[in-house]
């Protein structure tokens, strides 16, 4: 495998548009008239650098990212049980963030099971059984929407909660591997710029809104990979931060343009995302992680 791979992916086109109107995507069926998006999308070669191939590996304080070692009990049909998800899997992600982070606790708002259908990524006109990987670059979250979900999960202690900082993170791990399809580019943090390269965009629900980032396209953003990720690899990823300690990491799922590897082995992923907090819960054993 080849230092750096080229590779491509879509941005948000820079519009007039969204000087006065926010990007949104309606993810039901609107009233006649309606537009279901008003989202403008460009596509944008990127070179993305395997950091197998490099000595000083990312690391989460600098670059809002890194690989960690993730073994679960979970087994591979495990992965179509949400019973099992939840009791297992979700735990064992709620412990690891609580360590590596040293956070107080840990509460999961999501979890997306991604298998990749044998003709991605062009579409079948028919709903999928499966998401399917997501090749629009992008930030999960807001810190301000991040603020509101713990709101919602903690209505009786959001003013302590206030008091310390939220981060809300995402744990993105392959369920079979190694993968050599569409495997997780991501940015450093250090090379983004949130004013310059992120637009709040709303993800409208039948009953509650999203707001994640889309991105715009910048020839400085460090696009960054792992060859052959193995599903005990798990990459640690910022979305936001309320202490503004850790920068946002854009992420999108991208092809292996021109790579040495051929396969016929689609790409199965999970991923996890989490509020860690690192104050307001005082009052918690400290078993309770989740």
């Amino acid at each position: 495998m080849t230092a750096t791979v080229h590779s491509y992916t879509h941005f948000l086109e820079r519009h007039a548009l969204y000087k006065t109107e926010k990007p949104y995507t309606l993810r039901f069926t609107p009233p006649e008239g309606f537009l279901r998006a008003n989202i403008k999308l460009e596509r944008h070669n990127i070179i993305v650098r395997d950091i197998r191939s490099t000595q000083q590996q990312p690391s989460y304080e600098h670059d809002g990212l890194a690989i960690v070692e993730l073994d679960t009990k979970m087994m591979y049909d495990d992965f179509d049980d949400e019973a099992r998800i939840k009791n297992i899997y979700l735990r064992e992600v709620a412990d690891l963030l609580k360590s590596v982070l040293h956070a107080q606790h840990v509460q999961i708002f999501e979890h997306t099971v991604r298998k990749q259908h044998e003709i991605f990524p062009v579409s079948t006109g028919e709903p999928y059984r499966y998401n399917q990987p997501t090749s629009i670059a992008h930030v999960d979250t807001t810190s301000q929407w991040a603020l509101a979900m713990a709101a919602q999960l903690n209505p009786d202690r959001i003013d302590q909660i206030k008091q310390h900082r939220v981060q809300c993170v995402n744990i993105w791990k392959p369920i079979t591997g190694p993968v050599r399809e569409w495997p997780l580019a991501l940015c450093s943090a250090a090379s983004i710029r949130p004013d310059r390269d992120c637009e709040p965009c709303d993800l409208v629900y039948p009953d509650y809104v999203v707001e994640n980032r889309q991105v715009y396209h910048s020839s400085e953003l460090d696009w960054l990979y792992v060859s052959e990720q193995m599903p005990n690899e798990a990459w640690m990823f910022s979305q936001s931060d309320t202490a503004d300690k850790v920068g946002p990491v854009i992420h999108t799922a991208c092809p292996l343009v021109g790579s040495d590897v051929e396969t016929s082995e689609r790409r199965e992923s999970i991923e996890v995302r989490a509020l860690v907090y690192h104050g307001g819960f005082d009052d918690l054993g400290s078993d309770k992680n989740f």
